[in-house]
């Protein structure tokens, strides 16, 4: 049986490009000490690490094309690559690790 929650192209939440919801796989960024500036705030007074989701358009790509893009989007974005320790990749339906990465 196919999920279709992972295998549409579009968001069935009314968002763009990416979303917590309908994204296929999830990235988080598990930063070192002393990068604590580029974690996340969410309006408590906890920080996060940084989170992405793979883009909406892509969900229908296997799992590790979706990663190695992801990760090589990471790799671009400079203020991230060098402060991270390791990159995780969850499947965003099941919340089980798929794969880490040293960057």
């Amino acid at each position: 049986m196919v999920n279709k929650k992972t295998t549409s192209k579009k968001c069935k939440c009314g968002k763009s490009s990416t979303c917590s919801n309908c994204s296929k796989v999830k990235m988080v960024i598990l930063l070192k000490t002393g990068y604590e500036h580029l974690k996340k705030d969410y309006g408590n007074e906890k920080k996060y690490n940084p989170v992405w989701y793979n883009h909406l358009k892509y969900n229908k790509k296997p799992i590790n094309v979706l990663i190695d893009e992801m990760f090589r989007r990471f790799e671009k974005k400079g203020k991230y690559s060098g402060a991270a320790n390791k990159v995780n990749f969850y499947d965003n339906d099941t919340g089980k690790l798929i794969e880490s990465k040293t960057p």
